[in-house]
């Protein structure tokens, strides 16, 4: 019991990756390339259809794409633009593989959306250690987001908030400024009643207002559950 549950945590521990390429044989070399270092899940699409498929069911667990270019059904700038397009997926980095390494096809992919650029053939320790670069850079900047700004309504989280009042105050010593707290009357009754969704709509609408209002001409951060505060001139 004990390793078969070790096994299940590793495996869900896994970072995701995404192999998109028509060419069975190139396939199967980026699959062998990335599992040989045991710490990748290997999803495999043979075009761009099939990758969207996949990108719907797994979403942003996939920590990153190798994607090439030139595929039937759906090709690789066509994946990148409706990829790039969705919210729900455009922070997923993409490397994309092609045969050609001329300038103008690595200035075409990263025009598109792309993150990096590999020719083939393949040179395993090079496209593991740009997958591992462009993760760790993801994840980095994921932590810096979410220490800065709730996740639920996009404003400032508490601390962060403090910090940005105390620099604007800081900078603008001759400037008067108001801070306007609010929160919401009985929010514990609307989550009982309504449910917990129905609470977090309020809180996004809530939070939608004060950053279109302000926009310009303040700040403002969520406090607490239902609390939030601004500063404004």
């Amino acid at each position: 019991f004990r390793c078969r549950i070790g096994r299940e945590w590793i495996m869900m521990s896994r970072k995701k990756i995404m192999v998109v390429e028509d060419n069975r044989m190139n396939r199967m070399m980026l699959c062998g390339i990335l599992t040989s270092a045991s710490i990748y899940e290997v999803l495999e699409a043979q075009d761009g259809q099939a990758a969207l498929n996949i990108l719907k069911q797994y979403g942003e667990e996939i920590s990153l794409i190798l994607l090439d270019i030139n595929m039937p059904v759906m090709d690789g700038y066509t994946f990148l633009s409706i990829m790039k397009a969705d919210p729900s997926y455009s922070s997923i980095p993409v490397i994309v593989t092609t045969q050609n390494d001329a300038e103008s096809d690595e200035v075409a992919a990263l025009s598109h959306g792309a993150t990096d650029f590999v020719a083939k053939p393949y040179k395993p320790q090079i496209i593991l250690h740009r997958v591992a670069g462009i993760i760790r850079l993801r994840e980095t900047a994921a932590m810096i987001n979410m220490i800065q700004y709730d996740r639920l309504t996009g404003l400032y989280s508490k601390q962060y908030f403090y910090q940005q009042a105390g620099e604007v105050l800081l900078r603008n010593p001759d400037q008067q400024y108001d801070i306007i707290c609010s929160d919401i009357e009985n929010f514990k009754l609307i989550n009982d009643v309504f449910g917990v969704k129905a609470g977090d709509r309020l809180l996004r609408g809530i939070g939608n207002a004060y950053a279109e209002r302000l926009k310009g001409i303040g700040i403002c951060g969520r406090l607490n559950s239902d609390q939030f505060a601004c500063l404004l001139k």
